[in-house]
């Protein structure tokens, strides 16, 4: 593997160096050629200025030097150092030579010249030819040898001018000294405009080639060291970002193909760099899977037929055993039907007959009594051979002659036989031993469940007529008041309404006493001390109940659950209190006879006295005090009288009277005094009452004694007394007294039928009135109810006579 990492790397890098290596040749040839063309360029402009130097010192020395010495010296006089433009400028060049006389060439050069050594050589008089053929043209730039060197020189013609004859023309006009240096014959006659020589400057072309070289190298090695930098840099990345890639591909190839084909081709992989590699490894791997794929197609058709074979052989497992599962559900949906063995085991026959298709099913019970059940009627008991009998005590199956026994057994109890009978010999795979096991068992387990459910149907159905047959409220809640369970005479104190409203109207009835900010006393005192509570409540509707409640042990339930039992025990007051009465009115009486024997006679003989002096005594004063005496001498006997209707036997209360007519009577009498006190009378009274078993004096005494009792009660003037009669249940009618006066308190409520009990001043009342009318009422078989609501009220209920209720004698008891 490193090798072949190396080799794909240094190709990659290789071709890429040589790539921007070729790329950095090319830009370095064209920096050349343009460095050259630069210094060429720069030699050109030089020569020019080495021409245009000279042509200034020839122009000067024509213009400004020679003319001036003509005029300065005498006729004749030519001074060569001063007046000759060729030999002045020559020899300033030359000197100018003399610093570095190889960094450039200078000649001036003529035909016919003084100077031998201003001869030109070939290559000048050939320069010199041309600018004569060429009039026009004015300079002349090129590269050739120099001395065996390349130079780049530039040629300016020399043409004679006018001034110029005066020392080139004709002899005889020249300056005669000049003529003595250099003779008659060279350096003269020459023409105006004519080209006899030519100024050559220039420069090595080294000088523009080793620059170009020198800086053209220096820029290739700088790229140089900049190709090697970014050669390791590409190196770095090519390492990260593809030979990392190609490793992990590599990597997955030999982890994911591991047959011998694939591994052979990621053999050969190593021998080659991973892209060449991978290709192959791609291509031959692609050849491979299409070989498998062939071969998984084939084996996919071979497979096809394997499981649709196998697909046909579990159905038909499947359909047995669909019909074993089918058989116990039979078995079950049947329990749940049956009441009795005999039912579950008749449903039971017919399912096993028809699932293994039989042509008789028996079960024999070996339990108590060896009977038996079949499918079909027989007309004889079927007998169980001896080694079937012995299947109870052995979990197996056994098959004799087309009859099939199979064990009705459980884990506790050995029940029976079931017995299968063919025609014809069963196929052997329909008969799998485990599940005709199962099927006892199963037959075994239902038997004792229908057996446990009979007993527990048989409590349960005991348990719920004693439970119905209580005639008290029997309910079983929970701690937050959720009913459970309860009896018909629950609802005597749940009444009508769905669930919800009736554990409203169970949770009020315990809760009578507690505001609805509070929580009820009796139901949390359960919760949280688990003891039984017993309590008597009162209800709004005037009920008593004596209630018990008893926790059950919480078991298995997370909320508390406690029996409730209430009895109602109303009537139970109402006689005790009636009994009460009776006694207290017994003993009363017994001791007003005897006072009332004792008093009464001083009371006559004090107001027979009292008469006497009346009639003897005629100041009006002793009158008026004698009358005093006799008022509440009458008064007195009027208690005794009292006292003797409580204690003597009653008179038979005979008679009948209308209702309305006798309270109409009584509110004319009460009309008076209501409105001396400013009370005002409020009356409804019921259209057609039936008459009561009354006498109207009876009822008379009832009802003044009731108006007195309710005008005493009242305090303040503006005060309202109500008089009403309506008809009421069981043939009776009822008159209600009402004042909204201050009420009375419970404890006086208690003893307000009690002789001599008052709570008004002394002397204001004697406390027998509330008494005699309970006297009355009873003896009239009605009853009398006190509320202090918002109005104290008493309602009194009477019997009428369309009841056939006979006035209470106390000679028939």
């Amino acid at each position: 593997m490193p090798s072949r990492t190396f080799n794909l790397r240094f190709k990659f890098i290789t071709g890429l160096v040589v790539s921007i290596l070729s790329l950095g040749v090319c830009i370095s040839l064209i920096m050349y050629f343009h460095i050259n063309s630069i210094m060429e360029s720069e030699i050109s402009q030089r020569s020019q200025m080495l021409l245009a130097q000279s042509d200034a010192v020839q122009d000067y020395v024509k213009t400004e030097l020679r003319p001036e010495m003509f005029a300065t010296l005498p006729e004749g006089r030519f001074v060569l150092k001063a007046m000759s433009s060729s030999y002045i400028s020559r020899e300033v060049m030359d000197r100018l030579n003399l610093k570095d006389a190889s960094h450039y060439h200078y000649r001036r050069v003529a035909l016919n010249a003084r100077n031998p050594v201003s001869e030109p050589n070939a290559f000048e008089s050939g320069l010199i030819r041309y600018f004569n053929e060429n009039p026009g043209a004015g300079i002349w730039e090129n590269t050739t040898q120099v001395k065996g060197e390349d130079y780049r020189l530039v040629a300016r013609p020399v043409a004679f001018r006018a001034s110029c004859l005066n020392c080139h023309g004709d002899p005889e006009d020249a300056p005669g000294e000049l003529v003595d240096i250099y003779g008659d014959t060279n350096g003269f006659f020459h023409t105006e405009g004519e080209v006899g020589g030519v100024v050559v400057a220039g420069f090595p072309v080294a000088m523009i080639k080793s620059p170009a070289k020198e800086l053209t190298l220096q820029y290739l090695m700088l790229y140089l060291l900049g190709i090697f930098f970014f050669a390791g840099l590409i190196s770095l990345f090519f390492d990260r970002l593809v030979m990392k890639n190609l490793q992990d591909l590599s990597r997955i190839f030999k982890t994911r193909f591991s047959g011998e084909a694939e591994q052979g081709i990621i053999q050969k992989l190593a021998q080659k760099d991973e892209i060449e590699g991978l290709i192959e490894g791609v291509d031959e791997l692609a050849v491979c899977l299409s070989d498998a794929r062939t071969k998984l197609e084939d084996h996919t058709q071979n497979l096809e037929k394997m499981v649709e074979g196998r697909t046909l052989e579990l159905d038909l497992k499947a359909r047995k055993h669909l019909g074993d599962v089918r058989l116990f559900v039979d078995l079950i949906n049947g329990f749940n039907g049956a009441l009795t063995v005999r039912q579950l085991v008749s449903a039971l026959l017919e399912s096993v007959g028809r699932r293994y298709k039989a042509e008789d099913v028996v079960y024999h019970c070996m339990v108590l009594s060896e009977t038996y059940y079949a499918w079909k009627p027989r007309e004889e008991k079927p007998e169980l051979p001896l080694k079937a009998r012995d299947l109870v005590w052995k979990n197996e199956v056994l098959f004799l002659d087309r009859t099939l026994f199979i064990p009705v057994k459980s884990l506790e109890s050995h029940w029976g036989i079931l017995r299968l009978v063919w025609k014809h010999t069963p196929d052997p795979e329909e008969l799998d031993t485990d599940v005709l096991l199962a099927l006892g068992q199963q037959v075994a387990v239902l038997i004792e469940n229908i057996h446990v459910f009979s007993s527990i149907r048989s409590q349960h159905d005991m348990l719920q007529s004693v439970f119905e047959g209580i005639s008290d409220p029997l309910l079983l809640i929970d701690e937050d008041c959720r009913i459970i369970i309860t009896n018909r005479a629950g609802h005597d104190i749940l009444g009508p309404g769905k669930k919800a409203a009736q554990e409203a109207a169970l949770r009020a009835f315990l809760c009578t006493h507690v505001s609805n900010n509070e929580d009820c006393s009796i139901l949390n005192h359960v919760a949280r001390t688990g003891q039984s509570v017993s309590e008597e409540i009162y209800t709004h509707d005037d009920r008593y109940f004596d209630i018990d409640l008893y926790p059950l042990p919480r078991r298995d339930q997370a909320r508390l659950q406690m029996v409730l039992y209430a009895r109602n025990i109303t009537q139970e007051k109402q006689m005790a209190e009636r009994m009460h009465q009776a006694e207290r009115l017994g003993a009363i009486g017994k001791l007003a006879a005897g006072v009332a024997h004792e008093i009464n006679n001083p009371l006559g003989v004090i107001q027979c006295y009292t008469d006497l002096v009346r009639d003897a005594v005629t100041d009006k004063e002793i009158v008026s005090d004698i009358d005093i005496i006799s008022k509440h001498t009458r008064a007195a006997q009027k208690v005794v009288q009292d006292l003797l209707a409580l204690s003597r036997p009653k008179k038979p209360i005979s008679g009948t009277c209308d209702l309305n007519q006798v309270v109409s009577q009584g509110i004319e009498v009460f009309k008076a005094q209501a409105v001396s006190r400013n009370i005002h009378i409020d009356t409804c009274l019921s259209d057609n009452l039936p008459r009561v078993a009354c006498d109207g004096t009876i009822l008379e005494q009832i009802l003044t004694n009731l108006w007195l009792n309710a005008v005493d009660a009242l305090q303040e003037s503006g005060d309202t007394i109500t008089i009403e009669t309506k008809p009421a249940e069981s043939s009776q009618v009822r008159l209600r007294i009402a004042d909204n006066g201050p009420g009375i308190p419970d404890i006086v409520k208690q003893r307000i039928f009690d002789p001599f009990y008052t709570t008004k001043e002394v002397g204001k009342g004697t406390g027998l009135g509330l008494s005699i009318v309970y006297g009355f009422v009873s003896e009239l078989n009605g009853r009398i109810v006190v509320d202090t609501g918002e109005q104290t009220r008493f309602d009194i209920y009477l019997p009428t006579v369309s009841s056939g209720t006979e006035p209470f004698d106390r000679k028939k008891t």
